[in-house]
């Protein structure tokens, strides 16, 4: 079965949109978080790293911060519907009898 996470990519990211974010590292991929994106602050050098600044960031216990700043080299960054999209491919799934159906909305 495909995941229903979809990736997205630091430029891509919209403000006011929800992201869930997790920890790119192995030993780190427990720290997730689901925040609402403002901006990117783009690098002044090249070999600098973009930082990505959330607002209204909830962590694991319902910990909440209303800033967070990240450097983009560490983290993913996932669409925060994917459950719903997950259902709704399910339904659609059971509804055509077409097992490789996927829903693209």
């Amino acid at each position: 079965m495909i995941s229903p996470l979809r990736q997205v990519q630091v430029k891509d990211l919209q403000p006011g949109r929800t992201y869930l974010i997790q920890e790119k590292r192995p030993e780190y991929m427990h720290l997730k978080f689901k925040g609402t994106f403002v901006k990117n602050d783009y690098p002044p050098q090249p070999h600098y790293t973009t930082m990505t600044h959330f607002s209204n960031v909830i962590g694991r216990g319902n910990h909440s911060q209303s800033d967070v700043r990240l450097q983009e080299a560490y983290w993913n960054y996932y669409e925060a519907d994917a459950r719903i999209r997950a259902w709704t491919t399910f339904v659609l799934r059971e509804i055509t009898g077409d097992p490789s159906f996927t829903c693209n909305g």
